[in-house]
Parts: C-alpha cells; sequence; structure tokens
C-alpha cells in the first residue's frame, strides 16, 4: 500500500498540472474564441469582413479526437481518485462525474453544430466550457483537501 505521503506528494503534483492545464485552457479560449456566442460563432463559422475563415470539419475532427481522449482520460483518472473518499456523498459524486463528462461533451461537439449554422451551440459552447472548468476546479479542490487532511492525520500519529 502506498503512504500517505507519497500520496499527497504525487496527488499535488498531479493537482498543480492540472491546475496548470485548466489555466492555460481558460487563456485560450478567451483569445482564441473570445468571450460571446457572437465572438466564438464568428471563430467556427467564419466571418469575411474579419477575414476569419470557415472552419472545416476534418479541422474539427482532428481538434476533437485527442480532446475526447485527453479529457475523458483526465476525468476517468480524477474521478478514480474521488470515488475513494467519503468526504462527499455518493450522489454528489455522481453528480460531479457525470457533470464533468457532459460538460466536456457539450464543449467538444458543439463546434460541429456551429459550422453548420446552429448559432445557439455557440452559447453552449461557452456555457459547457465555462462549467467543465468549474466542476473540473471543485474535484481538483475535493481531492487536494481530502489528502491534505489525509497528510495532516498521519503527521499527527506520527507526533
Amino acid at each position: 500500500m502506498i503512504s500517505k505521503k507519497l500520496y499527497f506528494l504525487l496527488l499535488s503534483f498531479a493537482i498543480i498540472l492540472i491546475s496548470i492545464q485548466l489555466g492555460s485552457g481558460i487563456w485560450l479560449f478567451i483569445s482564441k474564441y473570445g468571450l460571446t456566442p457572437s465572438e466564438v460563432y464568428k471563430y467556427f463559422a467564419g466571418d469575411e469582413e474579419s477575414f476569419i475563415m470557415a472552419k472545416s470539419f476534418e479541422g474539427l475532427i482532428e481538434t476533437a479526437v485527442p480532446h475526447f481522449l485527453a479529457i475523458s482520460t483526465t476525468i476517468f483518472v480524477y474521478a478514480h481518485f474521488l470515488l475513494f473518499t467519503k468526504i462527499i456523498s455518493e450522489k454528489k459524486k455522481q453528480l460531479l462525474i457525470f457533470g464533468l463528462f457532459i460538460s466536456a461533451i457539450l464543449d467538444i461537439s458543439s463546434s460541429f453544430f456551429i459550422i453548420n449554422g446552429y448559432e445557439i451551440f455557440a452559447f453552449i459552447k461557452i456555457v459547457s466550457f465555462w462549467s467543465f472548468e468549474m466542476l473540473m476546479g471543485l474535484l481538483l479542490y475535493i481531492l487536494f483537501w481530502v489528502a491534505l487532511n489525509s497528510y495532516k492525520t498521519q503527521k499527527r500519529k506520527q507526533v
């Protein structure tokens, strides 16, 4: 069995890396797409006045496939850690995990609807992106809190 000190250290490094990834994701989203549905729609559907070319289905697939793989793997790994905790109820765990998967799926797939002219999906993309970021932040906070409490408990037992 892994020691709680090593578990805390490994989880802390992982949380730092995922936090950096979430932060860079927010920065990239804002700088690339913007903050409003009209900016997001323009980015994907194109805008002749701004010299923005419409995104292609093939280009979106090239981006979506690695994102689906990376995001689902990340959620799976961190949700796996969450399942071993007792800090929140099973129902809340299920809601958090389900919310993460649904928001990720909506975020990634909404681009395909935007390029087909469904403007509402620009709004859905924004809402699902921010929902994913907040839910992932909440998951990381819960895991860090559990690891920190576990580490403190082990320290008290050693004294």
